[in-house]
């Protein structure tokens, strides 16, 4: 039996550190409407304003606001998961790429 390397152990990490930010942007647009004096609905990603508005919840993130959750919290879980996941494929005694 030949083992071959998987190329494929990327990509829990990969998922991980892309909902982790989408997490962390769901998190600061929800923050935005509210110091809008907006609130957020309960059935839809809508921020409903005082006045009777409604807007786009992710229309409230700012594309820097964006940029700076992929950083300080996608990257880091990716790399934690990453090591982790490899860590586990070392221990399995599979041979990593």
């Amino acid at each position: 039996m030949s083992l071959t390397p998987c190329g494929c152990n990327r990509s829990l990490a990969v998922l991980g550190g892309l909902f982790a930010s989408l997490a962390a942007c769901a998190f600061l647009a929800e923050d935005a409407c509210r110091d809008g004096g907006g609130r957020v609905s309960d059935t839809a990603w809508v921020c409903e304003m005082a006045a009777g508005a409604s807007a786009s919840l992710w229309s409230m993130l700012s594309p820097f606001a964006a940029g700076l959750a992929f950083v300080v919290v996608g990257v880091p879980v990716f790399l934690i998961v990453n090591a982790v996941g490899r860590r586990f494929i070392v221990a399995c005694g599979l041979p990593v790429d």
